[in-house]
């Protein structure tokens, strides 16, 4: 009985060496993943930085004005270009009623 006792004893020991060597390599290898999404994290936190600091520049006035002349040709309206809501009829004609649509022939003639 003594000697079975003890080749269990040997066993039990055995599967704990086992077991322990398992912990300490999944321990490294969880803490390097850890590492890993916190490197991730850090990235994401530094890109999220960069992109407020693009959006408050982007948000200027002075960049959306600039923006707009330079790369789509827009501009302050001018006086002749401003009209009353009164004087929509004569500069864009009366509106259409409804299942009106423009004739080819009324589009020419505004040209």
């Amino acid at each position: 009985m003594s000697r079975r006792a003890f080749l269990f004893g040997i066993l039990i020991v055995g599967l704990l060496i086992v077991s322990l060597y398992r912990a300490k390599y999944g321990a490294r290898d969880t803490a390097a993943e850890l590492m890993a999404v916190e490197a991730q994290i850090e990235d994401a936190r530094h890109e999220k930085a960069l992109l407020e600091t693009e959006l408050s520049h982007m948000s200027r006035r002075e960049w959306i004005e600039e923006y707009a002349r330079n790369e789509l040709g827009m501009a302050p309206p001018r006086p002749d270009q401003i009209a009353r809501e009164s004087d929509l009829d004569a500069v864009v004609g009366p509106p259409l009623k409804a299942g009106e649509s423009v004739k080819p022939e009324d589009a020419e003639g505004e040209k």
